[in-house]
């Protein structure tokens, strides 16, 4: 039952209107008030990634072709994305959260290996920011798209600048990128706190969508367990 419910969730989206109206609630009781915002996208890794073979064919032509087999269960519309060092098979969870207490406004999902700063404009058209506020989001978000973005929306920018080897930061660039980060990092907080209360360590479900499911699920306990204590803090 509760399976064909989580089913009928997501096949309607109604998710995502979820907590839309929770936050609302949240609103309206003076728990969830709009500072700004901060943008960042966390890899949520699936164990259903692909360990298949290769194998290969002589052709008459004396051409070779190559074959790959994968084993039952992979999750196909997953991808592969490099951070750091290491490769993880999965998707990515972007988010849009406040920037005092860090609420989750807006949650998208992709294929691990998409674009972090492509996504900032579909999380704006899931909320309302004031106009005048501050957005602030680290250097994968730089860009003059995004730039421009914010600037149509009456928004201000505060996602960090990026430096090349021809062009280096400039020592007002670096305080400028410190002054972000302490603000930035909160985000960071959210996805450690959703990881450590609910275990989240990876996907549940196959699917873009049914992820995407959880990502907002999650989205939604995190905000509901942080509004006591936030509550709390205004007495």
């Amino acid at each position: 039952v509760l399976s064909r419910f989580r089913t009928a969730l997501t096949e309607k989206k109604a998710l995502d209107r979820l907590l839309k109206i929770i936050n609302d609630q949240l609103s309206n009781h003076g728990v969830l008030v709009q500072h700004g915002a901060v943008i960042d996208a966390s890899i949520t890794p699936t164990p259903r990634r692909p360990k298949g073979k290769k194998s290969y064919d002589l052709r008459e032509d004396g051409t070779i072709s190559v074959s790959h087999s994968y084993q039952k269960g992979v999750d196909p519309e997953a991808s592969w994305t490099k951070k750091g060092h290491n490769l993880y098979y999965g998707y990515k969870r972007h988010v849009l959260i406040e920037s005092k207490e860090g609420l989750v406004l807006a949650v998208t999902t992709t294929k691990a290996s998409s674009h972090d700063g492509a996504h900032l404009p579909i999380l704006l058209d899931k909320v309302s920011l004031k106009a005048g506020s501050r957005l602030y989001g680290d250097k994968g978000y730089s860009g003059l798209p995004n730039e421009t973005l914010l600037k149509n929306k009456k928004l201000k920018s505060a996602i960090q600048k990026k430096g090349n080897r021809n062009h280096p930061l400039s020592p007002a660039a670096k305080r400028f990128n410190k002054f972000v980060s302490k603000t930035r990092y909160k985000v960071e907080r959210v996805f450690g706190s959703i990881k450590r209360w609910f275990r989240s360590s990876g996907a549940r479900y196959i699917g873009l969508d049914k992820t995407h499911k959880q990502h907002v699920m999650e989205s939604i306990a995190y905000n509901l367990y942080r509004a006591p204590n936030i509550i709390l803090k205004g007495f």
